[in-house]
């Protein structure tokens, strides 16, 4: 069998083995998707049927911060200092704080961490949301 995350090869010789199929998964950043789709054929395979699964969801709030995220990467990219990226994102009262305010204060958190998540994002991240959400 052939899936969108690899083959499946059973061998089902042994009258044992066609009642309790065994499937070895490597441990890889797509074993869940893998083990999702062996356990659908082997299911198949004994006769069940098993729903279709949910696809993840992003939910607004978190479309939200993904959209944030890439953007402040996107600022990140061209230079952009974490006072920037947080004047453009969140408040344009970033540029005036005071440089004792502006430390303790949440928004150079974000600033600092929003690029960070947008590289994860651009460098592969894209995949684990389709599979996690």
């Amino acid at each position: 069998m052939t899936g969108s995350f690899g083959t499946f090869s059973f061998l089902l010789d042994d009258p044992a083995a066609q009642k309790r199929p065994a499937v070895v998964i490597p441990i890889d950043p797509h074993y869940r998707s893998r083990c999702d789709e062996a356990r659908r054929f082997v299911s198949h395979h004994l006769g069940f049927r098993l729903p279709a699964r949910m696809p993840p969801v992003i939910t607004p709030f978190r479309s939200l911060h993904l959209i944030r995220c890439l953007h402040a990467y996107d600022l990140h990219r061209a230079r952009v200092g974490e006072r920037g990226i947080a004047a453009v994102l969140i408040d344009p009262r970033a540029l005036t704080m005071s440089l004792g305010e502006w430390r303790d204060h949440t928004w150079r958190r974000q600033a600092r961490d929003w690029p960070n998540e947008g590289i994860a994002l651009v460098e592969g991240g894209y995949l684990r949301l389709l599979l996690e959400g």
